[in-house]
């Protein structure tokens, strides 16, 4: 309300709501994208969603049960589902990076060890690169000997989590390091598969380790070497089409009794754009990103006062720990209003000339590193006909 200068807020409810300030608090990652394939509404057998998961027990035992999708949810589900399967069939289309989590049970004085150290963790958590308390490597790849940086490569491994991406401070801006890593950690996955053609179909190729989020994962491939887990490669046999019995590949139809599907989000700006927000002016957002997003520091939008984004398009939250993100933002937004009701000062908005020269910014970060390189959620590149664009 541009005379009044509030913000209303209705609902398909009928609820009605005003207030000075709108924050959109509607997360990254929180419109779910199925899979844009024929025939996915005929299935007749069970079908369901990473993003959706029941709450009571599934049982899959003694069913033959097909997985679309191998990014970060994918992964958790092949380790789970395929303890307790009929057959699985995981249908991948691009391999995704993982790293062993190698997560450990927490005793008492591990815990008490943390909580003593709450507020140094949290400063250096704020004060990283990425929003997290592991060192990050201060040394470049080929300043150090072969067998030296093949050595902390494998303590890395051994230490496990995202420890690989912080051996070295190039691994993101130098594409030979970033190759030798990539090769390591393909070396590790044909360690683990025992049969070289699926070990061969499992090694990501294509795309630089790392310009996606690197995935983590408890015995993902050693799931492979089970006789009941079943890869299939896409790019060598492809999906046809969705029947009610199961998936037609290239060469044949795959039966299944079930179908679990964790094919990702319209992340950044789908939770958005889900429904009409109006600025300035009757301005429609979805008509002021349709050739791609654009905000000033991923928190506003120029032609949008006192609208403020939580982990928004543009901003750090898809390259970074999200909680350590949302915090910063949180605070941002929170000490802006309280300078504002401080002063007497109605509205906030960036100009339309900050606005583009934040984008400037993003995408001149972008041109000198490798994250833009690869399809991700962060790029737009997993939408059809969504405007590629770092953090888009």
């Amino acid at each position: 309300d541009d005379a009044r200068r509030l913000w209303v807020v209705t609902t398909d409810r009928g609820d009605h709501f005003e207030a000075t300030y709108c924050i959109m608090a509607t997360g990254p990652l929180s419109i779910p994208k199925d899979p844009e394939i024929a025939g996915l509404e005929t299935f007749a057998g069970d079908i369901y969603r990473a993003q959706k998961w029941p709450h009571q027990e599934v049982d899959f035992s003694n069913r033959r049960v097909g997985l679309i999708g191998t990014g970060s949810s994918g992964i958790q589900i092949v380790t789970e589902v395929g303890k307790a399967v009929g057959d699985l069939y995981v249908f991948q289309r691009t391999p995704s990076f993982t790293m062993p989590m190698r997560n450990a049970k927490l005793g008492p004085d591990d815990m008490q060890e943390i909580k003593d150290h709450y507020p140094s963790l949290r400063a250096a958590a704020r004060a990283s690169a990425l929003g997290g308390v592991r060192p990050a490597g201060n040394r470049a790849f080929f300043s150090l000997p072969k067998q030296q940086r093949l050595a902390l490569l494998e303590d890395a491994w051994k230490n496990g989590g995202h420890a690989v991406l912080g051996t070295f401070s190039d691994l993101l801006v130098n594409p030979d390091a970033n190759e030798q890593v990539a090769d390591f950690v393909r070396d590790k996955i044909g360690e683990v598969v025992t049969d070289p053609k699926t070990a061969e179909a499992l090694k990501p190729r294509g795309y630089p380790i790392f310009a996606r989020r690197p995935c983590l994962d408890t015995e993902y491939y050693e799931q492979f070497n089970k006789p009941n887990v079943h890869l299939v490669d896409l790019f060598e046999d492809p999906i046809k089409a969705i029947t009610p019995t199961g998936v037609t590949l290239q060469s044949g139809e795959v039966p299944l009794d079930a179908l679990i599907l964790a094919t990702g989000y319209d992340g950044l700006t789908g939770a958005l754009m889900a429904f009409e927000v109006l600025g300035r002016d009757g301005q429609d957002l979805r008509e002021k990103w349709q050739y791609g997003a654009q905000s000033w520091l991923g928190l506003m939008l120029a032609g949008f006062p006192n609208l403020f984004m939580v982990c928004g398009a543009n901003g750090p939250a898809a390259l970074a720990n999200i909680i350590s993100i949302d915090e910063q933002n949180v605070d941002w937004i929170t000490a802006l209003m309280t300078h504002m009701e401080e002063n007497g000062l109605a509205t906030v908005e960036p100009t339309l000339d900050g606005e583009e020269r934040w984008m400037g910014i993003v995408a001149d970060l972008a041109e000198k590193t490798m994250l833009s390189k690869a399809n991700t959620w962060y790029t737009g590149g997993n939408v059809e006909g969504k405007t590629r664009g770092l953090t888009r």
